[in-house]
């Protein structure tokens, strides 16, 4: 048995609206929240080694954590527990489609209403002020603790850009946080899936599969807090779907996966914390004034809408964006866990690319999105040739000024191999 060298602590925090806002996830909607289906939560562990370096993941039942609220969540914690590093915390969000939008630059793109959009700045506090809470919670009740990493798998995912099987990532990885008493006190898992169950139409807040996972392994492992991590999931569905029923349905197969993992040994994690951050500068295609002009005159709403939206920052006498630096954390937790926190909305391609080129026999690798910013899908050079929303589309209904150059994969693909020699105790990899 390793010796009892980590220090660890968990904490949670609901940030439910107590009112009815405009949702996130699906431009359709034409009318605000009509209620709650199950609640919004914000979960965070935090780790500590034997040379004192501090990790803090939180997970968050959010469409999207822009990189400006986490900038100010790790202010404020940074101010309650003087040294702590920006860079140490990382953001996941789990990508709900039934939460409140929280992003102010979504307003035209989803034509919110002018008094739901004056809203926006409030959730956005809001779910700020709970991610506080579950930190400090979280941090100032650290103990003693063992780490052990898991593999368990569901199949429910299934890749929506497919006609057939298509390419996906059913791995349920694990980390679990056990006290020196023996008992769970964090669990956190991961599975490369939209949380998209539901019809848009039922506009119920719900935090749809991962959260009912998550208060399953709470109710299984009392006392315990469950994180989830959402995987790289950005071309990923739950198949089938549409009804409140398959949410329910999912979040308990991916628990029950879960909990035939914990009953096996794991693989204990030695107490070694390596965290190493940097940034992806991704270029996007020049705008053209002919592109916004037949915008302007296109029967395509989404492309119309874009192409308004760019000729408004022009005639302000906006400068508009060339590129755009995504955030990549690495973190190595002893010699056994690699995890790779990706920026943006990454496809699964990305996961499969890093297991393969840094997992071993001895390291397993972990590999996440919509970690610490969102700002748009993220493909791979094979996604991008394919073309079609995940490849370009998507960013009709962005603040970018259009889709990235052919260059994307080679530049995120360097950053993350950089990073991960720079937590790598061996340089050859």
């Amino acid at each position: 048995m390793k010796d009892l060298r980590w220090m660890a602590g968990a904490g949670k925090a609901r940030w439910t609206p107590a009112e009815m806002m405009w949702m996130a996830g699906y431009a359709a909607r034409t009318e605000p929240a009509r209620g709650v289906l199950s609640e919004l939560w914000v979960t965070a562990v935090a780790l500590k080694d034997a040379a004192g370096e501090i990790f803090v993941l939180v997970g968050a039942d959010v469409i999207a954590v822009p990189i400006a609220v986490g900038d100010v969540v790790a202010d404020r914690v940074r101010k309650k527990f003087p040294g702590m590093k920006r860079g140490n915390f990382c953001f996941n969000a789990s990508h709900t489609h039934y939460g409140p939008e929280i992003r102010m630059d979504k307003v035209p793109f989803f034509r919110i209403p002018e008094e739901y959009a004056r809203k926006i700045e409030g959730a956005a506090e809001r779910l700020a002020g709970a991610m506080v809470e579950a930190i400090v919670m979280a941090l100032e009740g650290m103990a003693e603790a063992r780490l052990f990493a898991r593999k368990g798998e569901v199949g429910f995912a299934r890749n929506r850009r497919a006609q057939g099987e298509g390419i996906t990532d059913h791995e349920v990885p694990v980390l679990e946080v056990r006290g020196e008493d023996g008992k769970v006190r964090a669990v956190v898992f991961g599975y490369a899936c939209h949380n998209t169950c539901m019809d848009p139409q039922d506009r119920m807040y719900s935090s749809d599969w991962a959260g009912e996972a998550r208060r399953l392994i709470e109710e299984k492992w009392p006392g315990a807090v469950g994180v989830f991590v959402t995987g790289c999931g950005a071309d990923q569905n739950p198949d089938p779907r549409g009804m409140q029923e398959l949410s329910l349905k999912y979040g308990a197969e991916l628990a029950a996966a879960i909990g035939r993992v914990m009953d096996g040994e794991g693989i204990e994690l030695g107490a070694k914390l390596r965290v190493a951050n940097g940034e992806a500068r991704l270029e996007m295609v020049p705008v053209t004034s002919e592109w916004i002009e037949e915008g302007l005159a296109s029967d395509d709403r989404g492309r119309r809408t874009k192409a308004e939206y760019l000729k408004k920052r022009l005639d302000r006498g906006e400068v508009l964006e060339t590129s755009y630096p995504g955030p990549m954390q690495v973190v190595a937790l002893g010699e056994e866990l690699l995890m790779v926190m990706m920026s943006g909305e990454t496809v699964v391609d990305w996961a499969h690319k890093f297991k393969g080129e840094f997992g071993d026999g001895a390291k397993r690798v972990w590999v996440a999105g919509y970690c610490n910013d969102m700002y748009g899908y993220v493909p791979t050079k094979r996604v991008q040739e394919e073309g079609g929303y995940e490849g370009g589309r998507a960013t009709l209904w962005s603040w970018l000024p259009s889709a990235w150059t052919g260059s994307v994969e080679e530049r995120v693909t360097g950053v993350v191999r950089d990073l991960v020699k720079q937590v790598s105790s061996n340089s050859s990899i």
